[in-house]
């Protein structure tokens, strides 16, 4: 498990650097950890001071390239965050707790912004893996939640020229 902790924040730190130049004064701690029960890839949690990324122990054998584009969507979360003013971040808090539509929104806009950062094939192959294993239902649930599905994923790239 540590060696892919390891793996991951070196892919964040790189993507920092490369991507999102406006997280590098932010910490951002990265950890694999297994999510019992739950069907996410990854997850990140904002504290004033520090971000986390929870990486599901399930990602390790997915290409290189989705685990990045995963990693670049989470990092759009906290870049998106960390736009918000003082008291659009206590509106979207709000928002986020009570709302489905809020949640959709914010899932849809970090996976639209990592297309823009150029991950569009990793976050593809992500998907086509999650349409892939995933029965009608669960997908259908998946895309309610507000993540694009393959076909989106394309066809906004290549809308932008990210493709």
């Amino acid at each position: 498990m540590v060696g892919n902790s390891v793996k991951y924040r070196k892919i964040v730190s790189g993507l920092i650097k490369k991507s999102f130049p406006k997280l590098n004064c932010f910490k951002i701690f990265v950890n694999e950890i297994p999510f019992f029960g739950v069907k996410y890839f990854a997850g990140y949690t904002y504290c004033i001071f520090f971000g986390l990324i929870m990486v599901n122990t399930n990602c390790k054998e997915y290409p290189k390239e989705a685990i990045v584009a995963l990693l670049a969507h989470e990092l759009s979360h906290a870049e998106e965050i960390r736009e918000m003013s003082f008291i659009g971040l206590i509106k979207f808090g709000f928002k986020w707790f009570f709302t489905k539509k809020c949640k959709a929104e914010f899932e849809t806009s970090a996976d639209k912004r990592t297309i823009e950062k150029g991950y569009a094939r990793g976050r593809y192959l992500l998907a086509r893996h999650t349409e892939k294993k995933k029965d009608k239902e669960s997908l259908k649930k998946k895309l309610e939640k507000g993540y694009l599905d393959s076909k989106q994923i394309k066809t906004y790239a290549k809308k932008i020229g990210k493709w």
